[in-house]
């Protein structure tokens, strides 16, 4: 496809509710942080960070999503350090030519959806699946990134052994597991980063906003705010909140349901996310599910 036909084709399709607010709100001035074949990254003064996706890639919980495919417009024309205006139900970057009307967008909520009553059988079940096809999945696979999975899975042994193996009513070393794992190990969003966000995820999923839980979310973030870059305390800010990636969603969704084919198609879908990221975010619900 020409450049000119991506540009002729290009629109918002939908976006994060978490993003509603600020989209109809008063125009806010911005720059890009970061640009990538299928993504850009957005940086407001207030702490907002938009994340701009291609239609293939996955709906990010500060996500607005693009009819565009990978290495097209916008994307090829995005630099860092460009000026970004978003709200009025717009985005518009001047230098690249792009105009983006939110107006007539979808809209997808990216909150962990939690049932008033999980069945913990069928938890415990999908627990020990999800066990066995973490284990076969990692020892099957040989890829360049196999060093990393292989990192992120001692990280995730030596955290089950000292401070998670026992159940949510025994003390937990928050602290310790942060300052373990956050900005540690290879990849965009670090490796003992996706791990930790994927443990609060499944967090949320089993027991919601228990206190204690929102405490040691907090202890976790003021780690990552030394620890880690801005992309992934941004990711992890999220995740603490009970805000996830759609696949993410999908399978928290699926470890409450009796459907193995349910279970299969969102685990894959989860791993595909990322060169590790997919992987190492298993790894952290695993470790969450381990205590229930």
């Amino acid at each position: 496809m020409s450049t000119d036909r991506s540009f002729a084709l290009t629109r918002a399709t939908s976006y994060s509710t978490l993003l509603t607010a600020a989209a109809a709100g008063e125009a806010q001035r911005g720059m890009i942080h970061s640009v990538f074949k299928a993504a850009a990254n957005i940086v407001f003064p207030d702490g907002l960070i938009l994340s701009l996706n291609t239609s293939d890639s996955s709906r990010m919980p500060n996500g607005i999503e693009l009819s565009s495919a990978p290495g097209t417009f916008p994307f090829t024309m995005l630099r860092p350090g460009q000026p970004v205006l978003f709200g009025a139900q717009r985005v518009v970057i001047e230098a690249a030519a792009c105009s983006l009307d939110l107006s007539h967008c979808t809209q997808w909520d990216s909150h962990i959806s939690r049932s008033g009553r999980l069945d913990r059988d069928i938890v415990l079940k999908n627990r020990e699946w999800l066990a066995s096809f973490l284990s076969s999945s990692s020892s099957s696979l040989r890829h360049p990134q196999g060093r990393s999975i292989e990192r992120s899975s001692r990280f995730a042994d030596a955290l089950q052994e000292s401070t998670l193996h026992a159940s949510l009513e025994n003390k937990i070393d928050v602290l310790l597991m942060a300052r373990s794992l956050c900005g540690r190990g290879a990849g965009l969003t670090p490796a003992g980063d996706d791990i930790l966000a994927g443990w609060m995820a499944a967090n949320w999923l089993l027991y919601g906003p228990l206190p204690r839980l929102i405490e040691a979310y907090k202890d976790i973030i003021a780690v990552a705010r030394q620890q880690t870059h801005l992309l992934s305390q941004c990711w992890l800010s999220y995740a603490a909140e009970g805000n996830v990636a759609q696949p993410i969603r999908a399978l928290l969704e699926a470890i409450t349901s009796n459907n193995e084919i349910k279970l299969t198609t969102a685990t894959l879908a989860v791993l595909a996310m990322g060169a590790t990221s997919g992987h190492d975010l298993l790894q952290g619900i695993l470790l969450a599910l381990q205590g229930f």
